[in-house]
């Protein structure tokens, strides 16, 4: 695994990320590892080669994971811990007009939606543990 890596994912639980952020952590992730391999673009070698040859995954299922585990640990505390009550709280007016700004709630159920997993499945630790190494893309 790259050293890179864990700088890239810290905090990173706790973000709703968009498509076009996605996109340029991904693309800043192939450049460090194109230069970690020694390779450039001219070379013309696929991303998928260079991410086997360094043994990482790709980086949205890193952080799906990183998402899914830190709301698995959320969900299993009791009831007074501040992210839990944060987690189970509802906004007190509707959203603005316009394209609604992604919310980390949004980003989280499109992926127990994309693992077919609901909210109640994280109370579990060790099944909701081996349910999320089990995810890829």
């Amino acid at each position: 695994m790259l050293v890179i890596q864990p700088e890239k994912l810290f905090g990173m639980e706790t973000v709703p990320l968009s498509t076009r952020n996605t996109k340029r952590l991904e693309v800043a992730e192939m450049k460090m590892c194109r230069w970690a391999c020694g390779h450039t673009l001219k070379d013309h070698v696929r991303n998928e080669v260079i991410r086997e040859k360094l043994g990482i995954t790709h980086i949205t299922e890193q952080f799906r994971k990183a998402r899914l585990r830190w709301f698995g640990h959320v969900k299993r505390r009791d009831e007074e811990y501040a992210g839990r009550r944060v987690l189970e709280m509802a906004p007190p007016a509707r959203r603005r007009k316009g394209r609604p700004k992604l919310r980390w709630m949004d980003c989280l159920r499109k992926d127990l939606e994309e693992i077919e997993a609901t909210e109640e499945d994280a109370l579990d630790r060790e099944t909701w543990r081996k349910r999320i190494a089990a995810t890829t893309l």
